[in-house]
């Protein structure tokens, strides 16, 4: 069986953190308020554009051409 020779960066921060507590938790999270705040910062990343903003800035955009007579309907 081959090993993965990659190595997360957090898993070497957390054993230089405490390299018992790592350890003793198998690599794993022993810390849950971390780990639910890693979860949560990693879910916002990955959430993508928010399309309500996006239709609003559009909304806005078009507006103040308008109104500036920039563009016309």
């Amino acid at each position: 069986m081959k090993r993965e020779s990659n190595v997360a960066v957090s898993k070497i921060a957390a054993y230089a953190e405490d390299p018992g507590k790592f350890v003793s938790s198998a690599g794993g999270a022993y810390n849950p308020k971390l780990a639910r705040m890693g979860t949560a910062a990693h879910s916002r990343i990955g959430s993508g554009p928010n399309k309500a903003a996006f239709v609003v800035a559009v909304l806005v955009i078009v507006s103040t051409l308008l109104y500036f007579k920039i563009i016309e309907i």
